[in-house]
Parts: C-alpha cells; sequence; structure tokens
C-alpha cells in the first residue's frame, strides 16, 4: 500500500522504538546533535555539539546509544536486531544519528557520522551499515504492513581533522575512498539548515 508522505511519516512515528532510540528535541524548528569523543593529541574527552535549523518533521536516532542499568551505570549500545548475532557482524555497524525529516511531500534520511580530529577508514562501513539498517526497516515495514513510501538518504561524516585536505576529493568535499560520503568541518556545519546539507549522492529506497 503506497502512501503520501505524511502517512509514512506517521508510520515511522508509530513503529520505531522511539523510546530507547529517539532523543527527544525541545524546539520546533531546530535540532541539537551532541557526541562525546576523544582529541586524538591525548586522552581528554571532549563534547561535540552541532544544531541544525529544521523544517517540516523529525526524528533523531541515535543508533549507538547506550543502555542505562538499573545502577545508573551505562552499557554500550544494544545490538540493532536482536534475533542476529552481533558480535563482529556487519550489521552490528551503525553511525552515530539519523535523522527523518520529512518535508512537504518527501520524506529525507541523513546518516551522521561524529568523528574528533581523524577520518578513520571504518566510517565508510559504519555510515553504508546505516543505509543498510534504513533499508532493513523500510523492508519491514513493508512485509509486516504492505506500507511504504520512498526514502532520500545521505552520508555525512563530522569531524575536526585539522587538515584533512588529503582525504578528500579535488573539490574538498567529499571522501576520496567513497565519494557518496560528504564531509563537513563542525564549524562549518553548525548553524545550517538541515536541508541545505550539500550532498549530490542520493540513495532512493522504495
Amino acid at each position: 500500500m503506497a502512501l503520501n508522505a505524511q502517512g509514512y511519516f506517521n508510520c515511522l512515528n508509530s513503529y520505531l522504538n522511539i523510546k530507547d532510540y529517539c532523543l527527544q528535541q525541545t524546539k520546533a524548528d531546530k535540532i541539537i546533535l551532541t557526541e562525546n569523543g576523544f582529541v586524538e593529541s591525548g586522552s581528554k574527552e571532549v563534547e561535540y555539539k552541532v544544531n541544525l535549523v529544521t523544517t517540516g518533521e523529525v526524528i533523531v536516532m541515535k543508533l549507538d546509544q547506550p543502555k542505562s542499568t538499573r545502577t545508573g551505570k551505562q552499557e554500550s549500545a544494544p545490538p540493532l536486531f536482536h534475533f542476529l548475532d552481533d558480535n563482529a557482524k556487519p550489521w552490528s555497524k551503525r553511525c552515530d544519528f539519523v535523522v527523518f525529516n520529512r518535508r512537504k511531500n518527501q520524506i529525507f534520511a541523513y546518516c551522521l557520522e561524529f568523528k574528533s580530529e581523524s577520518i578513520p577508514q571504518d566510517v565508510t562501513t559504519q555510515l553504508q551499515a546505516s543505509i543498510d539498517w534504513i533499508k532493513s526497516l523500510h523492508a519491514t515495514v513493508k512485509a509486516y504492513t504492505g506500507k511504504r513510501f520512498a526514502m532520500r538518504v545521505t552520508k555525512y561524516v563530522l569531524s575536526n581533522h585539522p587538515a584533512p585536505g588529503p582525504y578528500l576529493d579535488a573539490e574538498q568535499k567529499y571522501l576520496l575512498r567513497d565519494h557518496t560520503i560528504r564531509h563537513y568541518h563542525y564549524s562549518d556545519i553548525d548553524g545550517m539548515a538541515l536541508e541545505d546539507l550539500d550532498n549530490t549522492n542520493v540513495d532512493v529506497i522504495f
């Protein structure tokens, strides 16, 4: 059953595990994404924070959200697929955030990975795994409910790399090892509109 954008976004709101993975946002026109990391020059932990202006409706999923125990301690993020062995399997990979955004009659999904002062090789597998997770989500909803709608998915890596040039293409935008991943410095992306994130490589999931 093909739905319109609003109908399918309502499905995502209803079916996703909002309690464990969704980051509730306090403002209707802005999302705030934060992630802790360690600088390369030492063991000091820093917080990376990005504000993005939004239009339409937004669901922010933090796929690596740590699980809190009854004692208040935090454990590593639970498996995305509890019925599959998660040990060193391709579906154990994930990016930091997936942002679903309904704007008018379209649904967009933004996969974002936060890094510190480096761009490690495994960022490509993390972001591709998140694309595959969205495809699995889309297929599961369709298999169980028959409901479907196209989603337009793009991938981004954010970093504070002091000299990312050797890792980027001639235009200093996309990763050399994967031309579908757009790189941004935190200072450049902070305050931008979500819809203005620049990536011409769109994975359309039908």
